[in-house]
């Protein structure tokens, strides 16, 4: 039996792993009942030998690995990064390298240069023929470069696999063996020159995600018996408590148990300016202490912290195959069998084994076919991480163009959730200032947005505050206090109606504030109504040009999905142009119209930032979180997180897809072209081996040369 434990896929937090061993129930109810405590979904497939799960977000696929191996005295398992390519060309795998490896691969290249250029000299120049027998230099040297080759083609036998690299590899020795080592040699050396620019291109890609969470963060000071001692990072532990003072980066995940700072969470949330963090609150690794100086309890830290969670998933989706790379994995598969059959065709009618082997060279390996889609895919992923949104899979990058609606969130998403007073009304002899003052004083010490904005507006005015009136805060009314002897009432309308006080007499400043989608705060001093407040929250710069720009580039229909009561959401549908409203909707609500919306359009984009936009979200085709102030809840349920919660970066998002998919056919036709141009020349005798070969490298260079602009390219409009 095998026992090892194959990853099979990896999307988000779920997973299918295969091994001999889910073949027995008594070891898949040892694993029901190991895991309960982090499977949140658990699935078994006894003839398949697979189990699929889905584990807690605050887990980690490694950790569940590692206890896995441990459960069954396994020391290790296939690496996620080999297991879930799967691709029928075992060189196109994404794979990681370590610096001794890469520099090895590079010499040994150098190696062969060396000895290409000799070949070269030798006959072309010097008019020299080298002998090319397979035991001749160039028939030994021929055989040590294909051991790569040939251990990819022997793990593919293991896995019972005949796949492109099998037949390649396996042509190559036969033609060795029957004396066209030169020509092997020439096409050995262009697939490994190959297969070190793939791995290039791709651990390129790679790196950029990783410089998006690199700490650079080596020393800490951790508090110990109520001293601060510093030691190195890999020292620290859970529960620890780590001092961070003004300039430092914030080394783990954790809760302030003392102090308070200002601190800058840019790379969490996209805020360009800090956020107050007190005891209590919550901090993150990669964060910056601006100004303060606060003690942090560690909750996580290395690849446990939130970013790095994230961005592994991020990693993860450069090995997720979307639907254009499955197809191309499908039109590699029917390419290797029309190979075979034009091969060995060409070889009956010509009796030529040279132009058999050239048409085998061509046809054999369409690596180019897989690679048009999974490099321009992974180029677009590692283009949009540059510019902070980053794609969990290549399905959503591909299906953000091909939507024809776009659902918006209003609160938190296209509004900041910072309110703005617009409106100061009297509805009493009393003046705008003393209404501010009444009402600041009231809110002081309530922490609601809307009483900060209050107290804030009235602090610019220079307004006195009284800061010594006590106020009872009613949650989601608003609040009760007392001036001179008098019950003051400052909230919504609800609150007016819990304290039978009428609005008949103001009923048209009501509504004329609601039509213009805003919010009403009134002013209540005992049983009569001094004045009311209109608050509008502050629209992301950029909401009604990124409106205009989806719609130029053909997205048909553009919806609002909020909350808010219908006369604040058609308001604000109007100004900024929205074809259709649903207003004063509940998170079911919402997904409702998300299916409503997909009946009559093909592919919907829903864009949220909150718990209640999750089920939306989760019903749509393709989930966008805006990860400013977003809920964690709703950046996991997303297939794409807007890191800085630009509403421009949407524009730049459908921009980078469609470019990935334009890329993704012009990659097709490089490499259809010249396979059939190389095949007709190759049957009819006029193309060697290593001309064959020249054009199998050069498209396949080619393509990704093509691809790799998206990795670099920053302007994709």
């Amino acid at each position: 039996m095998n026992d090892e434990i194959i990853i099979k896929s990896v999307a988000n937090n779920r997973v299918r792993l295969k091994s001999d061993l889910f073949a027995l129930s008594s070891n898949l109810e040892l694993i029901e009942n190991e895991f309960k405590d982090i499977f949140i979904d658990f699935r078994k497939n006894i003839s398949c030998k697979s189990i699929i799960f889905k584990y807690d977000l605050n887990t980690t696929l490694d950790s569940v690995i590692e206890r896995l191996n441990k459960l069954f005295n396994i020391t290790a398992s296939i690496p996620a990064s080999k297991a879930i390519c799967g691709t029928s060309c075992s060189s196109c795998s994404l794979k990681k390298h370590d610096e001794k490896s890469w520099k090895r691969k590079l010499f040994e290249f150098a190696l062969l240069s060396g000895y290409a250029i000799y070949i070269f000299v030798s006959e072309n120049i010097l008019g020299a023929t080298i002998a090319s027998t397979a035991f001749s230099l160039v028939g030994i040297i021929s055989f040590v470069a294909a051991i790569p080759l040939l251990k990819e083609s022997l793990e593919d036998i293991k896995q019972k696999r005949f796949t492109l690299q099998t037949f390649m590899s396996g042509t190559l020795l036969l033609a060795i063996l029957f004396g066209e080592a030169t020509a092997a040699f020439e096409i050995i050396y262009i697939l490994r020159g190959g297969m070190l620019l793939e791995e290039y291109i791709a651990n390129r890609s790679r790196q950029e995600i990783q410089n998006l969470v690199e700490l650079d963060v080596k020393k800490v000071y951790v508090l110990v018996d109520d001293v601060e001692i510093e030691v190195n990072i890999e020292e620290i532990k859970q529960n620890d408590i780590v001092v961070c003072r003004s300039g430092e980066k914030i080394p783990v995940d954790g809760i302030i148990t003392e102090g308070s700072a200002e601190i800058n969470e840019a790379i969490i949330n996209g805020r360009s300016e800090p956020e107050y963090k007190k005891e209590s609150d919550e901090v993150f690794a990669g964060t910056v202490c601006e100004r303060g100086r606060v003690f942090i309890k560690v909750i996580a830290l290395g690849n446990e912290t939130y970013i790095s969670r994230t961005m592994r998933e991020v990693e993860l989706s450069l090995m997720q195959k979307s639907p254009s790379e499955l197809e191309a994995d499908r039109l590699a598969n029917r390419l290797l069998k029309l190979g075979t059959a034009l091969t060995v065709g060409t070889f009956l009618l010509t009796g030529s084994f040279s132009a058999a082997f050239s048409v085998m060279i061509i046809m054999s390996c369409p690596c180019a076919t897989v690679l048009a889609a999974s490099t321009a895919i992974s180029g677009g992923i590692a283009n949009a991480a540059k510019q902070g949104i980053l794609i969990k899979g290549g399905d959503a990058l591909e299906n953000v163009s091909k939507s024809e609606v776009f659902c918006f969130d209003k609160t938190g998403t296209l509004t900041t959730g910072k309110p703005v007073i617009t409106d100061i009304i009297s509805l009493s002899n009393k003046d705008e200032k003393l209404l501010l003052e009444y009402a600041a004083s009231a809110e002081y010490r309530n922490s609601h947005p809307l009483a900060s904005s209050i107290v804030k507006y009235a602090d610019e005015k220079n307004i006195e505050i009284n800061q010594n009136i006590l106020s009872e805060v009613i949650p989601g009314f608003g609040v009760k206090s007392k001036i001179d002897d008098k019950r003051l009432l400052v909230g919504n309308k609800a609150l007016l109606n819990r304290y039978k006080i009428s609005l008949k007499d103001y009923k048209n400043v009501s509504s004329k504030l609601l039509n213009s989608g805003k919010t009403a705060v009134y002013i209540a001093l005992d049983d009569k109504i001094l004045g009311v407040l209109g608050f509008t929250h502050e629209v992301r710069k950029g909401t009604k040009q990124m409106i205009e720009d989806l719609r130029q580039r053909g997205v048909k229909h553009i919806a609002l999905l909020t909350g808010d009561e219908v006369k604040v959401a058609n308001g604000f549908a109007l100004d900024f142009g929205f074809d259709s409203v649903f207003a004063n909707q509940s998170p079911k609500g919402k997904a409702d119209a998300i299916e409503e919306l997909k009946k009559k359009y093909k592919s919907v984009v829903m864009v949220g930032d909150g718990v209640n936009d999750t089920y939306a979200m989760s019903k749509a085709d393709v989930a966008i979180s805006f990860a400013a102030g977003g809920s964690e809840a709703a950046i996991a349920v997303s297939d794409v997180a807007i890191t800085h919660s630009h509403p421009e970066d949407i524009v730049n998002l459908y921009d980078v897809s469609k470019k990935s998919l334009n890329v993704v056919n012009q990659n097709y036709y490089i490499g259809t072209s010249t396979n059939l141009a190389g095949v007709a020349l190759s049957a009819m005798g006029k193309l060697t081996p290593v001309g064959a070969g020249l054009i199998h490298i050069g498209h396949t260079i080619g393509i990704m040369a093509n691809s790799s602009r998206l990795a670099i390219d920053d302007n994709n409009s």
